[in-house]
């Protein structure tokens, strides 16, 4: 039983992936998308990566799904012909480069395994030395000890990204519309229950990262994902410019993490050493909110966000 649900994921993530890239119908496209990443996550998770599967189901499949329909909106509505149909062209384009990029992926792995040869030593080493760290998930304690300079780059990466939106978008551009706030019942039960539900889910998520699947990417996309609802639920406005607050909510991630590490430079340490444990919750608890507060400004197109009450 156990083999045929592999091979079905396995038959279906090829099947999904295949439909996501030849479909005329750029709405069917994306549903596609959606559907392929949440089969991605079911498949992490058949591989005991619970942390991956976490992170591809939040980010890759939920937030990035909702801008991506969010677009889909938005071109809808600008130019009408545009979304009904891709060019005749563009299918074969998307299926010749998704085979060419699936061949690259397997020529990177198949080139990795070579490097590390038989019993790499990598997992050995870094399995020894966790227990001095306090660290008791391999993956946070690869991300914030053993390969810190990466995850820093990362939150970097997206506050670079957040800042080239802006950029592109340009200070005089329409606005992205949002849903006016709703007075209907039910949409105020359902985000009376998912929002609290969520906060606690998300600092669970942050408080079990030091032990367990978990930690700041997993939180700050639950983080994200409320402020989805709350923009789909129209209980946000956007604003025109970054507030004090969102300002420093999107820098404490990357300033937090180059503070410790450069701080402990002058110790006599090296460059990014972690203290102790109150510094790996302190640099997870600031890149949580900082992913959070980036992915629900690229959500909403908007240099801020702010709530408004019900009409």
């Amino acid at each position: 039983m156990s083999l045929i649900i592999d091979l079905v994921l396995a038959a279906g993530l090829v099947v999904l992936a295949w439909q996501t890239l030849i479909s005329r119908d750029l709405f069917r496209g994306l549903v596609m998308f959606v559907v392929f990443g949440l089969t991605l996550a079911m498949s992490w998770a058949r591989l005991g990566s619970a942390d991956l599967a976490m992170a591809e189901a939040a980010i890759g499949t939920g937030v990035t799904g909702a801008m991506l329909m969010l677009a889909y909106w938005r071109l809808r509505r600008n130019v009408p012909a545009a979304a009904e149909e891709r060019e005749p062209g563009r299918p074969l384009l998307a299926a010749t480069v998704g085979v060419l990029s699936a061949l690259v992926v397997a020529a990177i792995g198949l080139a990795s395994l070579e490097v590390l040869g038989p019993g790499g030593m990598a997992g050995h080493a870094l399995y020894e030395a966790l227990p001095e760290t306090g660290v008791g998930n391999p993956i946070t304690g690869v991300l914030i000890i053993f390969r810190n300079l990466d995850t820093l780059l990362e939150v970097a990466v997206l506050l670079a990204a957040f800042v080239g939106a802006r950029a592109a978008i340009g200070e005089d551009s329409a606005a992205l519309p949002l849903p006016p706030a709703q007075d209907a019942p039910l949409v105020g039960a359902l985000v009376s229950v998912l929002v609290p539900l969520g906060l606690l889910v998300a600092l669970y998520l942050f408080k079990a990262g030091s032990q367990d699947p978990g930690g700041a990417f997993q939180a700050g996309a639950m983080l994200a994902a409320l402020a989805v609802v709350l923009t789909l639920a129209g209980r946000v406005r956007q604003t025109p410019q970054t507030g004090l607050w969102t300002g420093f909510a999107l820098i404490v991630g990357t300033v937090v993490f180059t503070v410790i590490g450069v701080g402990m430079m002058a110790l006599g340490a090296p460059l990014l050493a972690i203290p102790g444990m109150w510094a790996v919750y302190l640099i997870e608890a600031a890149m949580m909110i900082s992913i959070g507060i980036t992915l629900a400004l690229l959500f909403a197109g908007s240099a801020g966000l702010g709530l408004r009450g019900r009409r």
